[in-house]
């Protein structure tokens, strides 16, 4: 009798160094298969048809249209009529079983895909005239495609030679055809990347020249775009020399707390001293005439220490203010009326140094 051996270590080595050879399908290139399906055999092999054939195989993908399968397959049957043909026969077992290898090339990129395949094995015969094995050459044709992410199915008609040069038939061959359904586990290959992380959205273009003359007060208010570089400037943007008026920090009679407007003002005054870095001020406080000239000192003083506070808590620089109250010695308007006297009660920054 002769050995499989050979046949199964040629094919061992064919898929192992067949894929160091070939650039592999990166998406689940291994799969294992199970086919059932039945047999029309040879008229000349005196048989039973209807029987059922059966295969087992291994296999992977090389690229994307060809796969390489190791296949094992078999079927069982009966042999008509053998006491008559042998005489004192005792029984009617008879068997074929193929291990051998099938390529097959997909024809498409379908989701189902037709293909046709070629192999060649050795046929191993059990009957009641001989027990041998033979070379066998197959042709196949069918349909494969994906049920799920590792399934996958498979439809195939094949035709096979097998050269029994023992059976009883004269020639020395016979020709069997095979058709069958097939269930395949994809496995092996390597995940698909993740999708790349979308680019972050540009940040918004800055506005188009907010300041054209660099002096810390937004061109929609500055009154004077073009004053010179490192000058100090009030907060319409126009330089001064030595004071800078804060139109809007006024405070009610007799007191010295911050008004809602007076703080909004207060707060373009620190974004300019932030701007202006070198400048060091003097925060001068005032008041209207009512009242002894001793107690309007007092609190122009306390109003000149409020806003002095005030700027220090937005980040300016302690050392860079001073606070002093000049009482009401410097009016600026009549203390004769109401709105004169409201003009009178406020705080004005006077620049010491720059």
């Amino acid at each position: 009798m002769k050995t499989l051996k050979p046949l199964a270590a040629l094919t061992a080595a064919a898929l192992l160094f067949g894929s160091t050879a070939l650039q592999a399908d990166g998406e689940q290139p291994w799969h294992v298969t199970y086919q059932l399906g039945g047999a029309s055999l040879d008229s000349a092999r005196n048989t039973n048809d209807g029987d059922v054939w059966q295969s087992i195989g291994v296999g992977r993908f090389f690229g994307n249209n060809f796969s390489l399968d190791l296949e094992y397959d078999e079927i069982e049957s009966e042999y008509l009529d053998y006491n008559v043909a042998v005489p004192g026969a005792t029984y009617d077992n008879w068997k074929l079983s193929t291990l051998g290898l099938m390529g097959r090339y997909y024809i498409t990129d379908w989701n189902f895909r037709p293909f046709i395949g070629a192999g060649v094995g050795r046929t191993k015969h059990r009957s009641v005239l001989d027990e041998g094995d033979d070379t066998a050459l197959s042709l196949a044709v069918g349909l494969q495609g994906q049920l799920a992410k590792h399934f996958s199915v498979r439809a195939q008609a094949m035709w096979r030679n097998d050269n029994d040069g023992t059976s009883l038939a004269p020639r020395g061959h016979f020709q069997d055809f095979f058709y069958s359904i097939g269930l395949s586990y994809d496995f092996g290959g390597v995940d698909a990347p993740p999708p790349a992380p979308a680019e972050p959205a540009a940040p918004p273009p800055p506005p188009a020249n907010p300041d054209l003359d660099g002096d810390g007060v937004p061109n929609e208010r500055d009154k004077c775009p073009n004053t010179r570089p490192g000058a100090v400037v009030d907060l319409d943007g126009c330089e001064v020399e030595a004071v800078i008026s804060l139109d809007g920090v006024y405070f009610d009679f007799d007191k010295a707390t911050l008004r809602p407007e007076g703080i909004a003002v207060l707060n373009e005054a620190a974004a300019l001293l932030k701007t202006n870095d070198r400048v060091v001020v003097e925060v001068a406080g005032h008041t209207d005439s009512v009242g002894s000239e001793q107690y309007n000192q007092g609190l122009s003083e306390r109003r000149a220490n409020t806003v002095r506070d005030y700027l220090v808590s937005q980040g300016i620089t302690a050392t860079r203010l001073t606070a002093r109250g000049y009482g009401e010695v410097q009016p600026v308007a009549t203390n004769d009326t109401d709105e004169g006297r409201q003009l009178n009660r406020r705080v004005e920054l006077i620049v010491l140094d720059r």
